[in-house]
């Protein structure tokens, strides 16, 4: 299947194209507060921030970066509750896919107007 070749540039990022962050807090979210919630239970993203020289207006100093944290279900689409469960994850230097990339098949990718 051909992609738009107009969001070859988005496509074909890799980790050095873009800013990554020096941590990520992640809060564990259930879909419980209503009585028809669906339960699911499972960890969100609740923010990735990069450490600069610069101040930002965030309770850290840290400038926030945009991330997928929205606290939607994935199952239902309803709002989810953040519980206390947080952690800050920060990335490890070893950075090596959790499986070998010859284990899976590869498609080039192929564009078209």
């Amino acid at each position: 299947m051909p992609f738009p070749r107009k969001f070859k540039h988005l496509l074909e990022i890799e980790l050095n194209d873009v800013e990554t962050p020096d941590y990520v807090w992640i809060t564990y979210a259930v879909r419980a507060v209503e009585k028809d919630g669906c339960c699911w239970a499972g960890w969100m993203i609740e923010a990735a921030f990069k450490k600069t020289p610069e101040g930002h207006p965030t309770a850290s100093g840290d400038k926030l970066l945009p991330a997928m944290n929205n606290q939607v279900c994935p199952r239902c689409g309803k709002t989810l509750f953040r519980t206390e469960a947080s952690l800050r994850m920060v990335p490890s230097t070893d950075q090596e896919p959790p499986h070998n990339a010859g284990d899976q098949p590869s498609i080039p990718m192929t564009y078209e107007d």
